[in-house]
């Protein structure tokens, strides 16, 4: 049986690591089949996703109540309960950074010196933050944190935007603050803006803003780009980590479908989606694939389909749910025939 558990000094030692315990109005939860003497527990964060550390535990393993969550295995036997429970999830790579005392403060004004012509740094107000969301761009987005409001971000997070004819383009923010008083860094820049040296401006302008006030920037990469962006900001690399993308339709699968229709459901469909625009889907080993993208211009990928209904589908390593019709398919609503 599993336990919410209140008294989270009793599984603190497992995640020293973590910083999140000291995250500033975190909604952090801790599960545990032991309430008394807990040698395993899965931890959550809204911001972080599932941590699950201690000895290896099929149940906590298994629990499916937190909705499409990343979940960190902390060590090998974790690892493999997950890759048993859930064979669908999608593993990606994230990299660990050293926590830098020691930032060269000529070099990060250097780049903030560096801003091209026509672009301004502005620090995130109630105006700056209003164009944060007029942009919509999927780039910002994170711009403004966790805050579950604009007057909580103001209050208690920071950042620098990067301006262009009004518009914001670039941005460095605080994704969450801690007690000990720090914040995990955010940086993001619109895609036709990269490769200008925008994300190291910004990035350096709220670096220094930090030292300036004694707080401490705290940074966990992505990608390869974020680890090479904080290197050349002072960072260091730490080592790389794994986590596991578990969602709805992975928790929904249908263990045994029915695949006698699936024949049905193959070819080549119309493109009407503007967010997700699926070419075609193919059987291959007994199973339902997808030809996709999000953009023409970045290409298309392929995916698994997942079966959750008697002609519902969705995505693993997304949110996408396809539910297929006499010769269509239907889309986030949109109808595509098939050609």
């Amino acid at each position: 049986m599993i336990y919410e558990l209140k008294d989270f000094s009793k599984v603190k030692r497992m995640f020293e690591f973590w910083y999140g315990f000291d995250a500033v109005d975190a909604t952090i939860r801790v599960f545990v089949t032991d309430p008394d003497a807990p040698h395993s527990a899965l931890l959550y964060s809204p911001f972080d996703g599932i941590f699950l550390a201690g000895e290896p535990d099929r149940e906590l393993a298994e629990y499916d109540k937190l909705g499409d969550e990343s979940v960190v295995p902390l060590n090998e036997g974790w690892e493999k309960l997950i890759k048993e429970c859930w064979p669908e999830a999608v593993p990606t790579t994230r990299y660990a950074i050293h926590r830098c005392k020691d930032f060269d403060r000529e070099k990060l004004q250097s780049f903030v010196d560096a801003l091209p012509e026509g672009y301004e740094i502005r620090r995130i107000d109630s105006e700056t933050y209003d164009l944060i969301l007029a942009a919509n761009d999927a780039d910002l987005e994170y711009l403004t944190g966790d805050f579950e409001t604009k007057e909580a971000f103001l209050e208690k997070g920071r950042g620098y935007v990067v301006l262009k004819g009004g518009m914001v383009v670039a941005g460095a923010s605080s994704e969450y603050c801690y007690r000990f008083g720090g914040i995990e860094v955010e940086i993001a820049t619109v895609h036709k803006e990269r490769r200008k040296g925008l994300a190291s401006a910004v990035g350096a302008k709220l670096i220094l803003s930090c030292l300036d006030d004694g707080l401490e920037p705290v940074w966990d990469a992505a990608n390869l780009i974020s680890v090479h962006l904080a290197e050349k900001l002072g960072y260091r690399f730490d080592h790389e980590y794994v986590y596991y993308w578990i969602n709805e339709a992975q928790k929904r699968m249908i263990k045994d479908p029915d695949k006698s229709k699936w024949p049905d459901f193959c070819g080549t469909y119309e493109q009407l989606c503007e967010d997700f625009r699926l070419e075609k889907v193919w059987m291959q080993d007994e199973n339902l694939y997808g030809s996709a993208c999000n953009d023409p211009d970045d290409g298309y990928f392929t995916f698994k389909l997942l079966p959750i209904g008697e002609n519902t589908f969705g995505r693993a390593n997304g949110g996408v749910q396809i539910t297929f019709g006499d010769n269509c398919l239907v889309i986030d609503g949109v109808t595509c025939k098939k050609l």
